[in-house]
């Protein structure tokens, strides 16, 4: 920024101080021409008034020299091309041919500016001359007198901005240095303090803090991910090495088959569990998928199609009751799938043998309905139901407690409410997801 700003300055001086120099040579150029008009005519005026012998031969401005540094010439030329009188600096030879006017020329391989003027009755010609060295000179003295205050301002002003931009991105300093006290073990120490803050800086300030948020809330999803993955996975592992260690050590093929049976079950209730814990942690960031418009009607298509199998090889009969016209929803069809998916294998594990599943689909606004014939869920029991891995008393599945969480946070997602109920004739348990109306 100090770079730029004294750049930016040194730029517009240069400019400034370009055009002031011009402009005052163009000045000094036209008033010392107006000298010349005023000496040709001074001169030309006394030839009038003693034409036998003429004025002396001085300097046109009536004393011997005009100034230490600078004189003018002077010649007078009579109509037939003699030398009248002249100066002391003026050469023997014409200044210039001109009649009348003035003219930039080289004698003696030295720059003049002249101006002549004639007599219209006797016509005689008065030339009047200065050296345009001297001319430049003292341009150069004027412009450099104003020059070195322009200097003395700029560095002024370069000097006042180093100070003021240093004073006023101070604040900045604190914020860097409170970034940098921050311990990653310590997450107290994460807020940073808003107290005595700038206007300015308040924002970023604010930012910062909103971004520790988020990394709060992240890390703990991670931790209680870990957590959670690593107390279900216990119990499932244990079984699946004694179940390994029977039928190692069996000497009964019909005992080892079993332990092997046995073996191949904890490994596909391990594997659905990893599958929930990863779905669940996926879902915990709202925006780990992209929305589109989505029919309902096609989601529950696909999830009784998937679990079709599921529900034949457990005794369970599917029955879906879905309306002719789409129904629409702003989402994520994979998270929908997965929501129905997992309320669906609920009721099918909870369910008992030889009952029904029942899913509905309703519109306006759009709803979706799962029920089974299971034991269900006493009144007390159904806000607990909601946390993560809990599983009621009269519980006969081989679940993880994840299903309801994972459908609660798809609704959540999708600015829908979960709740659970009785199911018909009251038996078995209802779980209804409301959408909001687009």
């Amino acid at each position: 920024m100090l770079i730029l700003v004294a750049l930016a300055g040194g730029l517009a001086w240069a400019g400034a101080s370009g055009w002031m120099f011009f402009e005052l040579r163009g000045q000094v150029n036209r008033v010392l021409d107006d000298k010349l008009v005023e000496s040709a005519r001074l001169v030309q005026t006394l030839w009038q008034r003693t034409p036998a012998q003429g004025p002396p031969a001085t300097d046109p401005s009536g004393s011997t020299n005009l100034s230490g540094a600078r004189e003018l010439a002077c010649q007078v030329w009579d109509v037939d091309g003699t030398l009248l009188t002249r100066s002391g600096g003026a050469p023997d030879s014409p200044l210039a041919r001109l009649e009348q006017g003035f003219a930039n020329v080289t004698v003696n391989g030295e720059g003049w500016r002249v101006y002549a003027t004639t007599a219209p009755e006797e016509g005689r010609r008065v030339l009047v001359g200065e050296r345009r060295a001297l001319r430049d000179e003292l341009a150069n003295q004027i412009a450099t007198a104003l020059a070195v205050p322009f200097l003395l301002g700029l560095l002024a002003l370069t000097a006042g901005l180093v100070y003021g931009i240093r004073r006023g991105l101070r604040p900045l300093q604190q914020v860097a240095h409170q970034v940098g006290s921050i311990d990653p073990a310590k997450e107290t120490s994460w807020d940073l303090s808003l107290a005595r803050v700038p206007r300015e800086v308040s924002p970023l300030m604010r930012a910062i803090n909103g971004l520790m948020a988020r990394l709060r809330s992240t890390l703990e999803r991670e931790r209680r991910f870990l957590g959670d993955a690593a107390h279900q996975l216990r119990t499932p592992l244990a079984a699946l090495k004694t179940q390994a260690e029977v039928a190692l050590h069996s000497e009964d093929a019909t005992q080892r088959e079993r332990a092997l049976h046995q073996v191949v079950a904890g490994v596909e209730r391990a594997d659905r569990l990893v599958h929930q814990l990863l779905t669940l942690a996926r879902f915990d960031e709202s925006g780990q998928f992209s929305k589109r418009q989505v029919d309902l009607r096609e989601v529950v298509r696909r999830a009784e199609a998937a679990l079709a199998e599921q529900a034949n090889h457990a005794g369970v009969r599917l029955e879906t009751d879905i309306p002719e016209a789409p129904v629409t929803l702003q989402g994520s069809s994979e998270a929908l799938e997965s929501l129905l998916a997992n309320l669906m294998n609920n009721a099918i594990q909870h369910g008992r043998e030889g009952g029904q599943v029942r899913v509905r689909l309703g519109d306006d606004p759009p709803r979706l309905e799962v029920e089974d014939e299971g034991p269900g869920l006493a009144p007390a029991e159904r806000d607990k139901a909601l946390a993560r891995f809990y599983r009621g008393d009269r519980s006969t599945g081989q679940g993880s407690g994840l299903g309801l969480p994972i459908a609660a946070r798809v609704a959540e997602i999708h600015h829908g409410t979960l709740e659970l109920g009785e199911g018909a004739e009251g038996r078995g348990l209802k779980v209804a997801v409301h959408f909001p109306k687009e």
